[in-house]
């Protein structure tokens, strides 16, 4: 998916709520936004551009004014640990539940919400516990999703953000344990946002479940652009009898890549006009998307 318009405002914000987190001084957050304010994407010059690659252009604005690789770390750590509080009341939650795929599946994409682009409240990951039944998702789309599942072997699981690990660790556990799955788990190589690096994963304990692999774009690249990705990660695509995408940042990449169609499944929260108007559903929507 390319830039739309919706994407400028909410890329404006994040950019502004970022600045806020990692830098002090007031003067320096008028230099970086001034320098935000010059990207060609976001004076609405070039609408053939992913949003991903709008925001690695924020971030390298970001780490010259704070002179951090991650100006975001300790927040990932946050987010992590939060999630993780929560991880053994959410894991037995599912394991109670008349129909643990799909109460596991709702953890994991509602988990998408957790995200620096639109902002996270003191309590977000608190309030997945409570407010998971009221989440809409389409049923026919899961069942499109299982029985891909059933004729799947081998599985590339791309990842999103902090926090949302821990709950796609919550549904890898489920899932690996329904089918036989050979489940490679990619992260981002550089940090960008709250993205989830390895380490993060790692700490988030994906590693106790699968393989876990760096997607070896070097670049602060918010999303997976193919042609930029590590030859291991390639060769894991080409081979992939299903791929599962999560978030929006994988999302806007992986739907312009036409060699993932028909074997993709998108999993991400409906938390934007854009998102939502592609795919038929209201605000606020988990989407599932098999294409």
């Amino acid at each position: 998916m390319l830039l739309w318009p919706d994407c400028i405002s909410c890329i404006l914000k994040m950019s502004l709520e970022v600045g806020r987190l990692a830098i002090k001084e007031e003067s320096q957050i008028k230099d970086f936004m001034s320098a935000v304010l010059k990207l060609s994407p976001l004076c609405g010059n070039n609408w053939q551009i992913i949003a991903g690659e709008v925001v690695r252009d924020v971030w390298y604005i970001l780490t010259e004014i704070t002179g951090k690789e991650d100006p975001m770390k300790e927040i990932k750590v946050d987010l992590n640990n939060r999630a993780l509080q929560i991880y053994p009341s959410a894991k037995e939650l599912v394991s109670k539940s008349l129909d643990p795929f799909i109460t596991a599946l709702k953890f994991s994409i509602a988990g998408n919400a957790l995200d620096i682009m639109v902002g996270i409240g003191d309590n977000a990951a608190e309030q997945l516990i409570p407010e998971l039944e009221e989440f809409m998702i389409n049923k026919e789309n899961i069942e499109v999703f299982r029985k891909r599942l059933s004729r799947t072997r081998r599985l590339v699981y791309f990842t999103d953000n902090c926090g949302e690990i821990v709950f796609d660790r919550l549904f890898l556990e489920v899932i690996s344990r329904m089918y036989d799955l050979d489940i490679t788990i990619v992260t981002r190589t550089l940090p960008v946002l709250n993205d989830a690096t390895l380490q993060n994963a790692l700490s988030a304990g994906l590693g106790e479940i699968a393989e876990v692999v760096e997607n070896g774009i070097q670049e602060p690249l918010a999303g997976t652009i193919l042609a930029k990705v590590s030859p291991q990660v390639r060769s894991l695509v080409e081979r992939a009898d299903l791929l599962i995408s999560k978030g929006g940042a994988n999302y806007d990449c992986l739907t312009e890549e036409p060699t993932v169609a028909g074997k993709t499944t998108y999993l991400l929260h409906g938390k934007c006009y854009p998102y939502c108007f592609e795919n038929n559903v209201p605000m606020g929507t988990l989407i599932i998307r098999n294409s």
